[in-house]
C-alpha cells in the first residue's frame, strides 16, 4: 500500500525557502535555474525569485504513467531551451524519487562546457540512484505537492474504478488519505 505525505501551499513555500537557505549558504549561487519540468516549475520559480534570479531554464522529462510506478524508463520530451555554456546552473525538481530524471538531465547537460553545476530538491528518497546536492528532507512515501492536487485526485480514481469502487466510496477514500475535502468535491463537480 502506498503511503502518502501530502504538502499544502504554505508548507511548499517553507520547504523552498529551507532549501534557498540551505543553497546560499553553502555559497552556491547560480547564474541559471533550470526547472525540470513539470514537478520542477514551481520550486525553481520559487527558487528563481529568492536569489533574485531573471535566468530560468526548463526541460522536460517523463518518468511515470502512475502513482507508485517506478519502472518507467525516464525521457526527455522537451530539450532545454537556452543555452548554458560557460554558466553555474542549478537543476531543480520537486523530489529525486528513483533518480532517472535529475541522472538524465545531468548527463543530457553535462558536456555543454558548463562552469558549475548543483542539482536541488525538496525531497530526496533514499532509493534514489542519485543524492541531490542540495534538499530539504528524506521520505520514503509518496508526495503530493498542491500544484498536482487534481492529478494526482484523478490517478487515484481511476486506480479505484478499475478495483469497481463507486463515487463515495472513492471520495471518501481520497479524503481518508488526507487530500482536502474541498479539492476532492470540486474534482468530482467538474468531472
Amino acid at each position: 500500500m502506498v503511503e502518502y505525505l501530502i504538502l499544502n501551499w504554505q508548507d511548499s513555500y517553507d520547504k523552498m525557502f529551507w532549501l534557498f537557505e540551505k543553497i546560499k549558504a553553502s555559497g552556491f549561487f547560480p547564474d541559471i535555474i533550470v526547472g525540470i519540468a513539470r514537478g520542477g516549475w514551481i520550486p525553481a520559480r520559487l527558487l528563481a525569485d529568492f536569489y533574485k534570479i531573471k535566468d530560468t531554464a526548463n526541460i522536460k522529462v517523463e518518468a511515470y504513467e502512475f502513482i507508485g510506478d517506478t519502472n518507467v524508463e525516464a525521457k526527455i520530451t522537451q530539450d532545454i531551451n537556452v543555452g548554458v555554456e560557460g554558466k553555474k546552473l542549478l537543476v531543480v525538481d520537486d523530489v529525486a524519487d528513483t533518480g532517472a530524471s535529475l541522472k538524465l538531465v545531468l548527463d543530457r547537460l553535462k558536456n555543454q562546457d558548463i562552469k558549475e553545476m548543483k542539482t536541488a530538491t525538496i525531497f530526496y528518497k533514499p532509493k534514489s540512484v542519485i543524492q541531490p546536492d542540495f534538499f530539504v528532507a528524506e521520505t520514503s512515501k509518496w508526495i503530493i505537492f498542491p500544484w498536482e492536487i487534481f492529478e494526482t485526485i484523478d490517478e487515484i480514481t481511476q486506480t479505484m474504478k478499475m478495483e469497481n469502487k463507486g463515487l463515495e466510496e472513492i471520495k471518501i477514500e481520497l479524503k481518508n488519505i488526507g487530500l482536502p475535502a474541498s479539492m476532492v468535491e470540486i474534482y468530482f463537480a467538474y468531472n
